[in-house]
């Protein structure tokens, strides 16, 4: 795992009712256990605690340390300013103990009573970059300390210029660095394959000071004259997540999807349905696109298909391939690259890959496959994750467009993975949500709707 999955883990592990106290609680107590499974009793113990969630960890410890040892936590800044509820509190709780307390604020507070352990509770795996004041300077004097060193979670400064010399790292749940010892903190294996709001929350973010077109501009290639819902759907959901919408539709739908808001930037093609004398067009359009979306409404005339196969490998963008697209690609799976996206359900599934298991798909054709259903399974060729929001309601027409869409908006800033994981968790939480208001009598245009309640739920969440 690296920092970014950490933090998706311990936000998921909220959603899926694994309290932080209770994380918290389990966290310092192991710490505290290997602590005396290699030194014995009676020893001076000295526990630096930063203002996050590790240095409630050393609060924790030293709480369960200090019935057989002589505990001093020393606090970097304002205890009033811990940053986290459960730091709080387990600050709180030592009230009641024996365990001494010291503040450090700058570097003329740096002072260390004698002591014959030094515990590194200062900073976790969400730190990055080189260390500021007072960290730098307390890591080099702790360092040059002749106490046993032992670290939380992860090193202070870990891999940077200035990191805490640790003796003995203990990790949580999994390994952080080479030789720690890694202890279990109660999180289920389970959970690691689960998808939640953290694969929302923890996606890039925009920047204060961009432009216009800075996070993301998308284009999206569908519509015929039976199917001009699809790319509307499509088009909307993704004009949450990103700053322009690019439709680029067959003349027999474009003014009813330029209709349909004024949030699209619509071009018309040259006939009723995708023909390949459209793709110089399309290439113009996708070349200022950070994702491109083909299939939803495109139709299944063979004509279309042919300007799918001929656009799809000439098109050097990230794609997402849904709907008609997946038909088009039947026979020419050579044409799979890792910068795609596809979005079957079980029958295209099938109707692509016959009985290949999702994974075994996903690693031959080094892909990312979206696979819809009751479980929605999300692969790529390195790991897989289950998506369970969602409801019956969802067989409605026009759910797998918002879907695509959301996943073409989310891969214009992310990892195509990682959108995906998103995209698939906020669709099914928004067709929860209509479920919640209107049971079985909603459409996909509830669910677009849902859409900005559920994202910025996972943003707060």
């Amino acid at each position: 795992m690296n920092e970014m999955e950490t933090a998706i883990l311990d936000c998921n592990s909220r959603y899926y009712n694994m309290d932080t106290i209770q994380l918290m609680e389990n966290a310092g107590r192991s710490v505290a256990e290997e602590i005396e499974k290699r030194y014995p009793p009676r020893k001076r113990i000295a526990i630096f605690c930063g203002l996050g969630n590790n240095g409630g960890d050393g609060f924790v410890a030293a709480r369960f340390l200090a019935q057989k040892n002589d505990v001093t936590i020393y606090v970097v800044g304002n205890p009033d300013h811990l940053q986290t509820a459960e730091a709080r509190k387990n600050y709180t709780i030592l009230d009641n103990t024996s365990v001494k307390r010291r503040f450090i604020r700058d570097t003329s507070d740096i002072a260390i009573s004698d002591c014959d352990i030094i515990v590194d509770a200062l900073l976790g795996t969400g730190i990055t970059g080189e260390l500021r004041e007072p960290y730098k300077t307390l890591v080099e004097t702790l360092n040059a300390h002749s106490g046993a060193k032992v670290s939380v979670d992860i090193p202070t400064g870990y891999k940077t210029s200035v990191s805490f010399a640790a003796d003995v790292t203990i990790s949580m749940h999994y390994p952080k660095t080479d030789n720690c010892i890694t202890v279990t903190i109660g999180v289920p294996k389970e959970i690691e394959k689960l998808v939640g709001p953290g694969d929302v929350k923890l996606l890039k973010r925009r920047r204060t000071d961009s432009h216009k077109g800075d996070n993301g501009r998308v284009l999206v290639i569908g519509g015929s004259e039976l199917y001009h819902g699809a790319p509307i759907y499509a088009g909307l959901a993704a004009s949450y997540l990103v700053d322009l919408v690019f439709l680029a539709c067959p003349r027999s739908v474009a003014g009813i999807v330029k209709g349909a808001t004024p949030d699209f930037i619509v071009h018309p093609l040259s006939f009723d349905h995708l023909v390949s004398e459209d793709i110089p067009t399309i290439l113009e359009l996708a070349s200022s696109c950070d994702t491109v979306l083909i299939g939803p409404g495109l139709g299944t005339c063979k004509e279309t298909h042919e300007a799918c196969m001929s656009l799809i490998p000439q098109l050097k963008k990230t794609k997402i391939i849904d709907a008609d697209g997946l038909k088009a690609l039947r026979d020419h799976l050579d044409l799979l690259t890792d910068e795609m996206v596809l979005t079957p359900h079980r029958g295209e599934f099938t109707m692509l890959f016959g009985e290949q298991s999702i994974e075994e798909a996903a690693s031959q054709y080094t892909c990312t496959i979206v696979q819809k259903g009751v479980c929605d399974i999300i692969s790529n060729n390195v790991k897989t994750k289950y998506n369970y929001t969602g409801n019956a309601g969802m067989t409605t027409g026009g759910t797998g467009d918002v879907l695509a869409g959301l996943i073409t908006g989310f891969a214009a800033a992310n990892d195509l993975f990682q959108a995906s994981c998103a995209a698939a968790f906020v669709n099914g939480l928004a067709g929860d949500h209509c479920f919640t208001e209107y049971k079985f009598h909603y459409t996909a245009f509830d669910v677009v709707k849902a859409l900005q309640s559920v994202l910025l739920w996972c943003d707060t969440f």
